[in-house]
């Protein structure tokens, strides 16, 4: 049973990272219900029919963008673990001074709520099955990430900066329809395809894969519903199965039906295990792609790019 309602009219929704995966499909479906969106990243999307501003969000504020009233939506940063290892000082920037940043323009501009898109990274990897909740104590010394630790630090930002309604929303890791791999779930997928050799650290390692469009409609929901938290925990976003990835391949074995076998390395398993009881509570929100129906929707769209690169 949820808590809240949701109001009748919509708020517009300024995007920032709106240009990205998950900044772009929230956006063409915000349009398509009916929202009106702003989009704000470094480019601006041939995709999106919508007022769209490109900005440096670390040096430029965009307080003069919002419409009072307004649900900020920021998913934008330095996303992949990878990027920041090699860019310290731009992840950073791009992910602790531009999350000052927009804060500081909601609360000038009078917006209604800020969304900050944090990470399930902000919870340390374990090696064995835990449960894992928005009221875990969590510690920087836990976190062998700056991509992690970014995250965990904007969430402290917004908490301890922000004077407007806010919500923490942690996602999972996300899977979803797209040209090349953005997961470690649809790059195992297309290496089945191909009839590649696996090869992984742990074939036990383990995510809550989150399909794109349950994603989506829980930041609706947040955005409908208002800030989900009067005390500031955060709120898990994650899939509705833990999943291995010999699991992962296992699966789409199974779609393709194929046989293709995990060479495991033998490594500790890295486990996250985000739990997503409290999203259904507060905002009536579970995710409804099995796993199974969302890989192959992504093989399907990384397949006709590798079969039309074959034809040429």
């Amino acid at each position: 049973m949820t808590n809240k309602v949701a109001k009748d009219n919509l708020n517009t929704l300024v995007i920032t990272g709106s240009t990205g995966f998950v900044g772009e499909r929230l956006a063409l479906r915000a349009i398509e219900l009916g929202y009106e969106v702003i989009g704000i990243d470094l480019k601006k999307s041939t995709n999106l029919r919508c007022a769209q501003f490109v900005v440096d969000l670390a040096s430029e504020s965009i307080a003069n963008l919002i419409p009072r009233s307004a649900v900020v939506i920021h998913l934008a940063s330095l996303s992949t673990d990878s990027l920041c290892r090699e860019n310290p000082i731009l992840a950073i920037d791009a992910n602790l001074k531009a999350t000052a940043l927009v804060v500081s323009a909601t609360q000038e501009s009078n917006a209604e709520q800020l969304i900050f898109a944090s990470s399930e990274w902000v919870y340390p990897e374990n090696s064995e099955l835990n449960e894992q909740v928005e009221t875990d104590s969590l510690d920087l010394l836990d976190l062998n990430s700056l991509y992690a630790i970014t995250k965990l630090v904007g969430e402290s930002i917004v908490r301890t900066t922000s004077t407007k309604p806010y919500s923490l929303l942690r996602f999972g890791i996300v899977y979803g329809p797209r040209p090349t791999p953005g997961s470690a779930a649809e790059s195992l997928a297309l290496k089945v395809h191909n009839g590649e050799e696996i090869r992984v650290g742990s074939a036990m390692t383990s995510r809550r894969f989150i399909y794109i469009d349950d994603l989506i409609d829980a930041i609706l929901k947040v955005a409908d519903f208002g800030p989900v938290s009067a005390d500031g925990t955060a709120l898990n976003i994650a899939g509705p199965e833990l999943i291995s990835l010999e699991a992962v391949v296992s699966k789409v074995n199974q779609i393709l039906g194929k046989s293709i076998s995990v060479i495991d390395g033998g490594a500790t398993p890295s486990i996250r295990n985000p739990l997503i009881d409290r999203a259904q509570v507060l905002i009536d929100w579970q995710p409804k792609t099995d796993f199974s129906t969302g890989i192959l929707k992504c093989l399907k769209a990384m397949t006709v790019l590798v079969n039309n690169e074959q034809g040429k």
